[in-house]
């Protein structure tokens, strides 16, 4: 019975879908109500009871905020973009057609059954009992051991990066050392180690520095909401007031810092500093458009709403549903090409629906591909929506679980490994890419546990060493 009021805003909604405003508020309203249940234990209890400040890297927290934030609540610009307003001033002339508001609440409404059934899975599998079952056994304090991880696991990737066919395996690396620095520079500023903040703060320039010259928004906004997150449970007033404010300044800059970025250095010959430097410029002056560069942003970027109507326009009215095909598409993608020379284009394979349905022209450049709830539509509508939500937070919460348990418990297994490894929990992809993510991650994860424990540094936690302060 618990488990079913995560579905109440869909069954609501869907029987308000004569009036589509109405319809899609309570849906887009509904997200907000499964949040409250899931993190106020009202369906199930948070595992030890212990706070939300310390469940936060599970995926009950942020993957959660994230996928709910990016697949149903950022829908709210685009459908008051629909309905003619330009932030807070509004024009009867530009609102959209009846049926163009009736196709965003029906994808409203996959959306919100998608979290609903991504948080029952997440639920249904939430068990830490067996978290810190082994333990790193070191001689040196937890910050150190830390960074000295993250040094270690960058220099790997720069040793696998010379190894054909090992690119996943390269980047898995690459991202477990950018999240370790981060939470060793978290737990010295917790701990004062003044040398430890000193060292981390420039490791950690370096990173937010590459972020900014790389043109991705999202490379900047986890470099700060990671470190945000690491001291919430010890500074919870501070982040409460910087973590925000920080983040509104970064996303009223930064649409417009990227694109000038990309189009400079990305589609020109202009080096990324200077790319960068002259974005910056523009951003600071007066004469770039940024009010209208971030609602278009907001609109059509921050959420992907209005090619999920594309697809619900094109299938199953003028296509039917794909069934089984996306998966075994998504099962191809796991296999390496150095095992199978002969594999398709999983690109082109993605792009494939997306010429199909309309959303973007085969010509163009740009790379729209499916996320997963769009892919678990196309593949058989509300029940795959339901079918595949419920798998997607299965498996986050196995993905935690497991790293917790392997890799000493809540901080270092899902703080570190778990969100590194299973950042595409965030914000998902389509199905060619999803599953082979998700499969090489776990056997990443996996081939750590072994390497630990061949190593002596993974330890039953009855044979742990005590870690130095």
């Amino acid at each position: 019975m618990r488990y079913g009021l995560l579905f109440l805003p869909y069954v609501l909604a869907a029987l308000l879908q004569e009036s589509p405003t109405t319809s899609y508020l309570v849906a887009w309203g509904g997200s907000f109500w499964i949040l409250w249940l899931t993190l106020s234990g009202t369906v199930k209890p948070l595992p030890g009871g212990r706070s939300l400040a310390r469940q936060l890297f599970r995926p009950v927290g942020l993957t959660q905020f994230m996928f709910a934030g990016y697949t149903a609540l950022t829908s709210i610009f685009y459908v008051l973009d629909l309905q003619g307003y330009f932030y807070l001033s509004h024009d009867p002339f530009q609102v959209a057609s009846t049926s163009e508001l009736a196709l965003a609440a029906e994808a409203q409404r996959y959306y919100v059954l998608a979290h609903a059934a991504f948080s029952a899975g997440v639920l249904a599998l939430m068990s830490y009992r067996r978290s810190g079952e082994w333990q790193f056994r070191t001689g040196v304090s937890r910050p150190w051991f830390i960074l000295y991880l993250a040094g270690g696991l960058f220099c790997g990737s720069l040793v696998v990066s010379w190894i054909p066919g090992l690119g996943q395996i390269q980047g898995r690396f690459t991202t477990l050392a950018f999240v370790a620095s981060v939470l060793s520079l978290a737990v010295s500023i917790v701990q004062g180690r003044r040398t430890l903040i000193v060292a981390n703060v420039g490791i950690y320039g370096v990173n937010l520095l590459q972020a900014f010259l790389s043109g991705w928004k999202s490379e900047v906004i986890v470099a700060f909401l990671l470190l945000a997150i690491f001291l919430y449970p010890w500074y919870k007033r501070t982040m409460t007031v910087l973590a925000p404010a920080v983040l509104l300044l970064l996303f009223a800059i930064l649409p417009t810092y990227a694109s000038i970025v990309r189009s400079m250095s990305w589609r020109g010959d202009v080096q990324a500093e200077k790319a960068a430097e002259v974005a910056f410029d523009r951003v600071l002056s007066d004469k770039t458009p940024m009010a209208e560069i971030n609602w278009r942003f907001m609109t059509s970027r921050l959420s992907e709403i209005g090619m999920f109507t594309d697809y619900i326009e094109h299938v199953p009215e003028k296509r039917p549903y794909y069934g089984f095909q996306l998966v075994e598409h998504g099962a191809m993608g796991i296999v390496p090409r150095a095992v199978w020379p002969g594999k398709p284009n999983m690109e082109r394979l993605a792009m494939e629906r997306v010429y199909e349905a309309g959303v973007v022209e085969e010509y163009s450049a740009v790379s729209a591909k499916p996320k997963f709830v769009v892919d678990a539509y196309l593949s058989g509508g509300a029940f795959g929506v339901f079918l595949g939500g419920l798998l997607y937070g299965m498996l986050a919460s196995l993905a935690s679980r497991l790293a917790e348990r392997w890799f000493g418990g809540y901080l270092l297994g899902s703080g570190l490994v778990y969100t590194a490894l299973f950042k595409v929990f965030w914000l998902s992809n389509a199905f060619e890419f999803f599953f082979n993510t998700v499969f090489w991650s776990f056997m990443v994860m996996g081939a750590l546990f072994v390497a630990g424990r061949m190593t002596g540094y993974l330890v039953r936690a009855s044979q742990e060493k005590p870690v130095a302060a």
